[in-house]
């Protein structure tokens, strides 16, 4: 079975992914440079995963109003990922900011966290 057909199972896998990388990440900044540089590496991976939360969430409604007009489905997806953009915007603002993390372990760690779109299609070509 494709994947393209099972979009959401796909999310899924990607949350899941996502989760074993805030893992690694936190574990191996926490040996090698210690509690600071493990917590900024956590916060960029959980900023990922609440980015693949948000989608998930948003694509319940959304599989309910299949039947609407096309305009009105484009502009749920633009709102969607409007809402994602700025959250994402104001976490890593929070978290280099406010929290004062390490801005390299959260950068790092927010594209690794990304980097699961990229290794979950993989498994679904198989």
């Amino acid at each position: 079975m494709r994947c393209a057909l099972l979009m959401e199972s796909s999310v899924h896998y990607t949350a899941r992914l996502q989760i074993v990388i805030l893992a690694i990440v936190g574990i191996l900044g926490y040996v090698l440079e210690g509690q600071v540089l493990a917590t900024g590496a956590v916060y960029g991976s959980v900023i990922a995963l609440i980015n693949t939360l948000l989608l998930l969430w948003r694509m319940r409604p959304s599989k309910q109003s299949m039947l609407l007009e096309t305009h009105k489905h484009l502009w749920l997806f633009y709102r969607s990922s409007l809402e994602r953009f700025v959250i994402v915007s104001v976490l890593l603002v929070l978290g280099m900011g406010l929290l004062k993390l390490a801005p390299v372990a959260v950068l790092i760690s927010f594209v690794l966290g990304q980097f699961a779109w990229v290794i979950a299609p993989l498994k679904c070509e198989k």
